[in-house]
């Protein structure tokens, strides 16, 4: 029986990996072929279970069929280890499907019999994925004590593949949390690990799961860039799941940046992937972006036709987030249709649904977990440090009985003062190792309080305001939905609110994104002035912009709140360029300078004269936050030759 390969699908699959990166078609062939040659009973046994992995890749209903196959041959065999395997690759298949029911089933299936067995590694295995079943299906706590099991397994015995694999599947869970940082932290430890070991069937998922964080922190940019990659390494290894789902994903950002054109061209590709492999679940989110496609293109008929058709589904098979996101795409096409009536019921419904969704208390109970696991992990090298001091205490004490026995009568007094000194001189060591243990011990614990205080803000201004703020957005776009406003004023006056909500969501998300932060670095404030850029461009088309780090720079890291005052500054810069300036071109360019560093923003505007012009508010923020940070600020204008702003900070 050929290696077999537990691949984590970790938004896609829920099985470990350790197998090649081969084309799953090939392998299939070869399989075959093998069949063709009348093998013995345990060898065909064996190429069912075989096939009905690999087929898991490319085609659902062929992965049943010799599923059934291979747990028929097992069970005249009487193997309990084959059949142990055959139950736990038809539950990956069901999982693939979306029927996570027989998927758990045939977990347990296999869990009774590897317990039987005393598999611990095979144990481990299973709880990690029963753990993605709790998390597909919003029972957080019993994944994250799922994946907690199987983690504590693999790093006693130091399976660094399988450690990365997990602690991939915890950031996951953080993601699901809304806990961006966390899932960030996790997510890229494992695609480093991945990528350094060229593992690119797990690559292909993690990297989708990467972009999904991105993505729900606005940044479309390494979004992109991650389910590109992520496409590239299924294709490499022809897993059509992940391609179909990598295709998907990157149409829905394509849609909406209302490039449809695009956007149906990558829908048709992640719908051929999809419907070579047959899973109801990726049928249904394919239709469910279909329909976010055609409300975004005013076509509400055929929008309302596939909504309702995975209403049903996502209904049966409890996948509560995408109903949410179905339900808001009723709210919309039947205020279109002005049918109240049916807005009225959808509205309940989504409002029953998000208070069913509220994960502040599953967060803090997996965050209580995960604290808990460290905590018995650090106290068990405590434990392990002094039994390790105490045998050493042992040795040495029974060295110096037997050195005073020997040289008693002759060396008595000499020996005497050798022990009280060597005691004392042992005694000092021992207080300063543990004084230091102390000491280091509790500097850990405050960064640590620090952080979950700094967290803890960020979660709540997120999670209490910015809840807030978009409620206030969707209750006036659905007051302008149901109702058919005339009043001129009114209806700017509600633009004039909801606009205004949602620029204080964007630094609201700009402050929280600073306060994650222990440090910031000009990459991570070159990534969030492209975004800027990106948002800007899409109001002003004509504008060019540019923005330059020198090589030298791009490891330069600033604390939190001199991160935010110099992002703060360029942002400043660049909005008093596009709404006062009429610029085409602006640029920013950040290059090093003798013990400093020099950031320059330039722009072709029509420019000032600053003896003639009156200094607003905007000019002297930027001034005062630059003084704040122990910097240099200088303006430069001259009427139709541009403006130029420089920064001077020390390095």
């Amino acid at each position: 029986m050929r290696l077999k390969k537990y691949v984590l699908w970790i938004l896609l699959f829920g099985m470990l990996n350790q197998g090649l990166a081969q084309n799953a078609q090939d392998i299939i062939d070869g399989l075959k072929k093998d069949l063709v040659q009348n093998p013995d009973a345990k060898k065909t046994a064996s190429i069912y279970s075989d096939l009905t992995w690999y087929y898991s890749k490319i085609s659902i209903d062929s992965a049943l069929h010799y599923g059934g196959k291979a747990l028929s041959e097992s069970k005249k065999l009487n193997d309990s280890t084959l059949m142990a395997q055959v139950y736990s690759d038809i539950g990956a298949v069901y999982f693939i499907k979306g029927d996570f029911v027989n998927s758990k089933s045939n977990y347990l299936s296999a869990y009774k019999i590897r317990k039987l067995r005393n598999d611990s590694r095979g144990l481990a295995k299973i709880n990690n994925n029963l753990a993605n079943i709790y998390e597909k299906t919003n029972q957080y706590k019993a994944a994250m004590a799922s994946f907690i099991e199987a983690l504590s397994y693999f790093e006693n015995i130091k399976d660094e593949k399988n450690i990365g694999i997990i602690k991939g599947n915890i950031g996951l869970i953080h993601l699901k949390l809304k806990n961006y940082p966390k899932a960030l932290q996790y997510i890229k430890e494992v695609i480093a690990y991945q990528e350094k070991n060229n593992f690119m069937e797990d690559l292909c998922v993690s990297c989708l799961n990467l972009g999904n964080v991105y993505l729900n922190l606005n940044d479309t940019i390494n979004a992109l860039k991650f389910y590109d990659k992520s496409v590239k390494a299924c294709t490499a290894v022809g897993n059509k799941k992940g391609i179909s789902s990598g295709f998907n994903n990157i149409a829905s950002i394509k849609s909406e940046q209302k490039k449809s054109k695009d956007a149906l061209a990558l829908y048709q590709k992640s719908k051929q992937a999809r419907e070579e492999l047959n899973s109801d679940l990726d049928k249904n989110n394919f239709d469910l972006n279909m329909a976010t496609d055609f409300l975004a293109n005013k076509k509400f008929k055929e929008a309302k036709k596939l909504l309702l058709r995975t209403q049903k589904f996502y209904d049966q098979t409890q996948h509560n987030e995408k109903l949410q996101k179905n339900y808001n795409g009723l709210i919309k096409v039947y205020s279109h249709l002005n049918q109240p009536d049916s807005v009225d019921f959808y509205i309940e419904k989504l409002a029953m649904l998000n208070e069913q969704l509220l994960v502040s208390k599953a967060e803090k109970q997996t965050a209580e977990l995960e604290t808990k696991y460290q905590t018995e992990k650090k106290e068990r090298l405590i434990q392990k440090s002094k039994a390790e001091i105490a045998t050493r205490e042992l040795e040495i004490k029974r060295k110096e009985t037997q050195f005073l026995i020997l040289g008693l009568i002759s060396l008595a007094l000499l020996i005497i003062t050798y022990l009280v000194y060597r005691q004392l001189k042992l005694k000092n060591k021992q207080q300063e190792q543990e004084f230091e243990l102390k000491s280091a011990i509790a500097k850990i614990e405050t960064q640590n309080k620090l952080q979950e205080q700094r967290l803890a803000i960020s979660r709540d201004l997120h999670d209490n305001i910015g809840s807030q703020l978009t409620f206030i957005i969707s209750s006036i776009d659905n007051i302008k939905y149901a109702f058919d406003i005339q009043n001129a004023k009114l209806d700017s006056k509600l633009n004039g609110i909801s606009n205004f909500a949602k620029s204080t969501i964007i630094e609201l998300r700009d402050t929280i994104w600073a306060m994650n932060k222990s440090e910031i670095t000009f990459e991570d404030l070159q990534a969030r002035i492209h975004n800027f850029m990106e948002k800007a461009q899409e109001a002003k088309e004509d504008i060019r912009f540019d923005f330059v780090v020198d090589i030298a720079l791009k490891g330069k890291t600033f604390s939190s709140v001199q991160g935010m005052n110099l992002y703060r500054t360029i942002q400043e810069a660049i909005n008093n360029s596009i709404k006062y300036a009429q610029a085409k071109n602006i640029s920013v360019s950040i290059e090093p300078e003798g013990n400093g560093i020099v950031i320059t923003i330039t722009d072709d505007g029509k420019g000032f004269d600053r003896e003639m012009v009156m200094m607003g508010n905007g000019i002297h923020n930027m001034q005062k936050r630059i003084q704040d940070i122990g910097g240099d600020f200088d303006l430069a204008s001259k009427p139709d030759q541009g403006t130029i702003i420089s920064i001077w900070l020390k390095k």
